[in-house]
């Protein structure tokens, strides 16, 4: 038996198009049911919603046990990767505290509209509001906390921003066997009296980021929990099943006739140069919001917009040869190009070909763009994707 408690949540992006059910604690359930164990769901929900999210349980076969909120949460994307708008939930939204009668082992995500307290045996909590776990008023005999960097750095005390580091000093803090920290393309940490062991990325063609984080926790939970596999194993078990869910989007999870490989950890920042055309303030925002992206995955970026500038319309010919040189010269020094041809810019193309030229790695972005205009690009062997957040980590990879 496995308790979860987790949120319900309404997830909408709007590129690609997507609205569903689902939440921390619904999609672990999800994820982890026809599994030879059984389930308990611990989530609140609204009235309107609650025959869809009691129809999901009886899908995947889990028990729900759900109390009732004015308003199901819910969270707005405009791309996968987007920090999304939060609807039906304030700062000063009451916290409902909720005491459970139940005991043994819990997979714990936290939530922004209910605290849960329990006394479990095997815990794994994965805190998502920045809350400890030992400010819940919950206990547990064997704890492993699962977090993502942010949360690892919100929750230390060093001045470190040394993961390892960062590890072992939560092992402590917070009274855990295990710590994992998350550290997105380049794998994660996992800390405990054995020591430190690096754990890569599973690479995949295609990458649907939302709820890829729940289904590493909810995984190393079965995986440590049920099958009492030591944390590295778990954690390793995690990373490639939250791969397969990226490439996939199945739930239950499960394995996959197509091979999937380990990324080979880095030991370097990757140096990418971010090309697409910057005319107008439509085209500035995605390159700006892909910049951001790019750096926040841990890669150092060069922009032409950002670092060379504007051409001066009135002085094409005096700027063009100086800007032409900047650019030309962190092509050569850059690892991969990232660059969005929609609109097939002739900049952008140019860019694209002197890269091949001085055999860098290509992955570009493409969107309403005609197939036979791609044609010297495929034939190139540039990776070449529609999807935004692929595109991303395919970059970062």
């Amino acid at each position: 038996m496995l308790n979860i408690i987790g949120g319900s949540y309404v997830e909408n992006c709007i590129d690609p198009s997507y609205q569903e059910l689902y939440g921390s604690g619904l999609r672990a359930a999800a994820a982890l049911s026809k599994k030879g164990f059984d389930i308990n769901l611990f989530s609140l929900i609204s009235e309107d919603l609650r025959e869809l999210a009691e129809l999901k349980g009886r899908t995947f076969g889990y028990n729900c046990n759900y109390w009732s909120t004015k308003d199901t949460i819910e969270f707005d994307y405009y791309h996968p990767l987007a920090f999304p708008s939060i609807i039906n939930y304030y700062d000063n939204s009451p916290t409902q505290e909720i005491k459970l009668s139940e005991n043994g082992d819990f997979l714990y995500y936290g939530m922004l509209e209910a605290n849960f307290i329990f006394q479990g045996k095997y815990v794994v909590y994965d805190p998502q509001n920045y809350k400890s776990f030992k400010t819940t008023g919950s206990t547990a005999k064997h704890l492993a906390i699962i977090l993502n960097k942010k949360e690892a750095l919100h929750f230390s005390k060093s001045e470190s921003d040394d993961l390892s580091i960062i590890g072992k000093e939560l092992l402590k803090t917070e009274n855990a066997e295990v710590i994992v920290i998350k550290n997105g393309v380049n794998g994660a940490y996992v800390v405990d009296k054995e020591g430190i062991s690096e754990i890569p990325v599973f690479a995949t063609t295609n990458v649907w980021p939302i709820g890829s984080g729940d289904i590493f926790t909810a995984t190393f939970a079965w995986q440590w929990i049920i099958e009492k596999k030591n944390p590295r194993d778990a954690a390793y078990y995690a990373s490639k099943m939250t791969a397969i869910f990226c490439q996939t989007m199945q739930l239950p999870i499960s394995e996959i006739s197509e091979e999937i490989l380990p990324r080979e950890i880095k030991s370097r920042t990757n140096k990418i140069y971010l090309a697409g055309p910057f005319f107008t303030v439509a085209e500035r925002w995605i390159i700006n919001e892909i910049r951001n992206i790019l750096i926040d995955f841990g890669n150092e970026v060069f922009s032409p917009l950002h670092d060379v500038g504007i051409l001066d319309t009135n002085k094409v010919q005096s700027e063009s040869i100086n800007i032409a040189t900047q650019d030309l010269d962190a092509l050569t020094k850059c690892d991969t190009i990232f660059a969005i041809v929609s609109g097939l810019d002739a900049g952008t193309l140019f860019e694209i070909g002197f890269a091949k030229a001085v055999k860098k790695r290509v992955i570009i972005l493409a969107q309403n763009v005609n197939e036979n205009d791609l044609t010297m690009l495929i034939g190139s062997e540039c990776e070449i994707t529609n999807d935004l957040s692929t595109a991303i980590y395919m970059a970062s990879w």
